[in-house]
Parts: C-alpha cells; sequence; structure tokens
C-alpha cells in the first residue's frame, strides 16, 4: 500500500526550503528535476522536496557550484545502484562487503549516509533531510548546510 504523495506549489517548497523560487527554477533548468506542470504552475512531490534538499546540501554544505551538483547527484545514484547490485547478490562474500563499505565510504565523503527508512518521515527527518533510494527501503541521510 502506497503512502499518498504530497504536491506543493513553488511558493511552498520555496519558503519550506528557504530558497527563493527563481533558485528552484534555476535548478529545473539545469536538470536536477522536473516538477509536475499544471499549466504555468509547477508541482512539486515529497521526492522533489527530498532532492532539493539534497541539492542544497551540495550547494550550501560542501560550497558545489552547479556543475558540481550535477556531477555528486550522477556520482551517488551511481553509488546507489552499485550499493543495490552488491546488497542483492544471493552469497555476500568478503569481497562484496568489503566493496559495500567502500561504497558507505564514498557517500560519506559526500556528507551522506545510508539509513533504513522511516516511512514519509524520511524526506524530512532531522535538521538536514534524506533522499529516498528506489525500492530499497534506505533513505540517505545528510546533515543541514552550514
Amino acid at each position: 500500500m502506497s503512502q499518498a504523495q504530497g504536491i506543493y506549489l513553488i511558493s511552498v517548497v520555496a519558503e519550506t526550503l528557504d530558497m527563493h523560487p527563481q533558485t528552484l527554477r534555476k535548478y529545473e533548468r539545469a536538470g536536477f528535476l522536473e516538477p509536475l506542470r499544471m499549466g504555468a504552475l509547477r508541482a512539486y512531490s515529497d521526492e522533489d522536496i527530498a532532492r532539493l534538499r539534497l541539492i542544497k546540501h551540495f550547494v550550501e554544505g560542501l560550497g558545489l557550484n552547479l556543475a558540481g551538483v550535477e556531477m555528486a547527484l550522477a556520482f551517488t545514484g551511481e553509488l546507489l545502484e552499485m550499493r543495490e547490485r552488491l546488497s542483492e547478490t544471493a552469497r555476500p562474500s568478503p569481497g562484496a562487503d568489503e566493496s559495500l563499505r567502500q561504497v558507505d565510504r564514498m557517500l560519506a565523503s559526500l556528507g551522506l549516509r545510508l539509513v533504513k527508512r522511516r516511512g514519509r518521515d524520511a524526506a524530512s527527518s532531522g535538521p538536514g533531510g534524506a533522499w529516498p533510494t528506489a525500492g530499497s527501503g534506505e533513505s540517505i541521510e545528510f546533515s543541514a548546510p552550514r
């Protein structure tokens, strides 16, 4: 049974994340997310908000520019896919366990850590946030930007 997905207008998202609406539009133009369009209005999902929190972490917490954010998002996605493939192996091996630890260290180098998802709260947990990973029952958590 899936949980209801929230839909939020740009003004609500901007206020919630303490970002200017133009910043949200800039991230959309950069291809970091694609909110639903309802005519001229943008509608953001809970997943969009979680992704924006991650982008904010990369920009404000790590000091990345847009090109860096693009690379960090791609790198994070690849690490998560690799981690998922490694954890799906029928017979865990010492090599696979070490590879998982290496992936976790690489995520940590981006200020991220993988945690078990706590339902809908994961997208807004803590002072930073969390980014749900597809179907894994886990989320990436990160610290609030300083």
